[in-house]
């Protein structure tokens, strides 16, 4: 099992932390109602800012935390995954009181991911028992990935957000004239935000991090 434990950086210095609170509830909800088949215990609301969920599979998981990452931006949120067993029963309900080596290995990464951030930049780390060197490539990975993404102008985060929304998945996906017309923008203004943002090798490395998580899952089975 892939278990994922979140929360939000710095949440008690935040001014309107209420009305962030409230926006994450709202995002998890229509997370676990978009992605049910994904998972096999929904994200719920732990302490304080903090959640966690249980995945099947490791197929799509970096795109689904995307989604919650952009949409509570400018808030920053940092993710432990964890690979491993469970000691308790699953409930597809709620994860609360959800235990065992999952979820052990997903609060040792998001302790990692909290004291070694990469200057802030880095949001997501991966811990699993064995297979170290490819969990080791799979966090490099999450870093090179979050440092690009660190420096995106408003403009070319818009683009992604878009790709989120539309749940494109690969880059083979993407329409150009069909995404320059929801942006209102021309095609040739387009291709140069995918450009110089990189956005598309963005998202093939996320999917091949996503399909290596998904196998050291399916060995840990």
């Amino acid at each position: 099992m892939i278990a994922v434990i979140g929360d939000i950086v710095k949440s008690k210095s935040i001014v309107n932390r209420g009305e962030v609170q409230e926006q994450l509830k709202t995002v998890l909800k229509a997370i676990n109602q978009k992605y049910a088949d994904h998972l096999a215990s929904k994200f719920t609301l732990t302490l304080g800012d903090e959640f966690q969920a249980v995945f099947r599979t490791g197929n799509s998981l970096l795109h689904i935390l995307d989604e919650i990452i952009f949409a509570l931006k400018p808030v920053e949120l940092r993710f432990g995954i964890g690979i491993g067993s469970l000691k308790t029963a699953l409930d597809p309900n709620t994860s609360l009181g959800a235990d065992g080596p999952a979820y052990w290995n997903a609060r040792n990464a998001i302790e990692t991911a909290h004291s070694n951030n990469d200057y802030g930049r880095a949001n997501i780390e991966l811990c699993a028992s064995g297979e170290k060197d490819l969990v080791k490539l799979i966090n490099q990975i999450l870093k090179l990935s979050a440092f690009q993404a660190s420096g995106w102008r408003e403009s070319q985060t818009e683009v992604y957000r878009l790709i989120l929304k539309e749940g494109i998945y690969s880059p083979a996906q993407i329409n150009h004239q069909k995404m320059a017309k929801s942006l209102n923008i021309e095609p040739s203004s387009l291709s140069r935000r995918f450009e110089s943002s990189g956005i598309k090798r963005y998202m093939s490395s996320r999917q091949m991090a996503e399909s290596a998580i998904d196998w050291i899952n399916q060995d840990a089975e």
